[in-house]
């Protein structure tokens, strides 16, 4: 197809698309027509594999899409006939050269086909069984043809900043997360990184890659025979059901407090149960990075969220960034704090924390707040976990496994120092915050010099818990933590 054809094709769907998007957005979102919302899914799939995956990225913006919107276009269908076989050989003739010959068999059948790659079996001479993921023949151009399509109509779009979305913004970050997903080397490493240091008795297992058989077009791995999640749960005992849920979610949380990697796409799909009946976990092109500060400052929210520490909710988006430029802050706090009220304080087996996250980001833009991305990418893995781990286990709530896997991991990984270190310095803050909201007017100068003199201070202090924690073993940590807090506040508040 002619890029010239192409861009008439979605100069015709695309357009219609973006402008529908745009008036099912100004509605409430419960008024929105189940057969509209099917229609913008079927409009998303129909336009191919660019648009598939835009319209997967889009389904974690809960900050810009009715949420009915975003979570139909979280299951765009992404199996698709295959390409031709000759077509998709003669691209590992390419690829490979000589290296070819380490394969004795390769299946033409594919086992998989999704909208950017397909995997085919193959036998290799030394007895070993692999899985070949191929990216699809012209996949890539075709893309690249798309964005600049895309970046072409969406500076014609009429009024286009009205739309719910920046379209200029959603284009670049769907091109660079494209290109992620089209290296296959890039997956290779996410996938050798995820599969590193996971604990034995958990019997989570990850593909080994062969970095022999690899290219920027091809991801060769070992082969594992088993069920799709949801289609072998049926065949499991509850005891075995209830294991495998919680080594999920360990599984999740270890790597994204170690290492910053984060899953995005965590659904059964992804994963299989093998003739061991342990999980095996696969597809691993959309992993993101989060940096050690995002880690820390999550770990503190999702502590918060599990306590149902409201404060310390608050702090903790604050700390993450989403509040700052704001005119009138006490306001937005207490916007914040009435949400967060309604929602913590319901009985346990009634909340779901990623859908109060959710609403969460769908309320951000009524109170004027900006969610980052690494937030939203957070909020988009946990809400397909929360369903994975509903179909293995559904009489237990996603709360109280997360909570015990966060215990685990956390003291696996030796990170309570860190979390209490957090954790203190959100409360001095928030001690600092509550004196300088009751200072009056008349001693604004008294003020000033005293918040130089608490900064100070609490620098001092933050230095004096630091020393603590490095001197004394981690047995006493949580005691010196105490004393440490006691101490501090008594300070603050002269």
């Amino acid at each position: 197809m002619s890029i010239l054809t192409r861009g008439s094709e979605l100069t015709l769907n695309a357009i219609p698309l973006f402008i529908k998007l745009r008036r099912l957005s100004l509605r409430s979102y419960k008024t929105i027509p189940e057969d509209e919302v099917y229609d913008i899914k079927n409009r998303f799939e129909h336009l191919g594999p660019s648009f598939i995956k835009l319209g997967q990225m889009l389904s974690c913006h809960y900050d810009v899409l009715p949420p009915i919107i975003a979570e139909a276009l979280s299951h765009l269908l992404d199996e698709l006939p295959p390409s031709p076989s000759p077509k998709v050989f003669k691209l590992i003739q390419d690829e490979l050269g000589d290296k070819l010959d380490e394969i004795s068999f390769w299946d033409p059948q594919p086992i998989g086909a999704a909208s950017l790659a397909q995997v085919h079996k193959c036998d290799l001479k030394d007895g070993r069984v692999a899985a070949m993921k191929i990216l699809r023949p012209d996949v890539e151009q075709r893309i690249e043809e798309d964005i600049k399509i895309m970046r072409f109509l969406v500076k014609r779009l009429p009024d286009s900043q009205s739309f719910p979305i920046d379209l200029k913004d959603t284009v670049d970050e769907f091109s660079s997360n494209i290109i992620k997903e089209l290296d296959l080397l890039r997956e290779l490493a996410c996938m050798r990184k995820y599969g590193e240091g996971l604990p034995a008795e958990w019997e989570v297992k990850v593909p080994k890659g062969y970095a022999g058989l690899c290219t920027k077009n091809i991801l060769t791995m070992s082969f594992h025979n088993g069920q799709r999640l949801d289609r072998a749960v049926p065949h499991l005992s509850r005891f075995r059901r209830h294991h495998m849920a919680l080594s999920l979610a360990k599984t999740y949380l270890y790597k994204f407090l170690k290492e910053g990697l984060v899953h995005t796409d965590p659904h059964f799909g992804n994963i299989l149960v093998d003739e061991d009946e342990h999980l095996v976990l696969l597809d691993y092109g959309a992993t993101t990075f989060l940096s050690e500060k995002i880690r820390h400052k999550s770990m503190l929210l999702f502590w918060g969220l599990l306590r149902r520490d409201i404060s310390l909710v608050y702090s903790s988006l604050a700390s993450l960034g989403v509040i700052q430029g704001q005119s009138d802050p006490l306001a937005i706090e207490n916007e914040i704090y009435d949400f967060l009220e309604d929602y913590l304080h319901r009985p346990l087996g009634q909340l779901s924390l990623p859908d109060m996250l959710k609403d969460m980001i769908a309320q951000s833009p009524i109170w004027g707040i900006k969610i980052p991305k690494p937030l939203l990418y957070q909020v988009k893995a946990l809400s397909m976990l929360e369903g994975t781990l509903h179909t293995l286990d559904p009489e237990i709530g996603f709360e109280e496994l997360l909570n015990e896997s966060f215990q685990e991991v956390t003291s696996i990984l030796h990170l309570q120092p860190i979390l209490f270190m957090e954790l203190g310095k959100e409360k001095v803050k928030q001690a600092l915050f509550d004196i300088s909201m009751t200072t009056t007017s008349t001693s604004r100068k008294q003020q000033e010099k005293r918040g130089d003199t608490s900064a100070l201070g609490m620098a001092f202090l933050l230095s004096i818990f630091g020393i603590g924690f490095m001197a004394l073993p981690q047995g006493a940590h949580p005691y010196w933590f105490a004393l440490w807090l006691f101490a501090s506040l008594i300070l603050v508040r002269r």
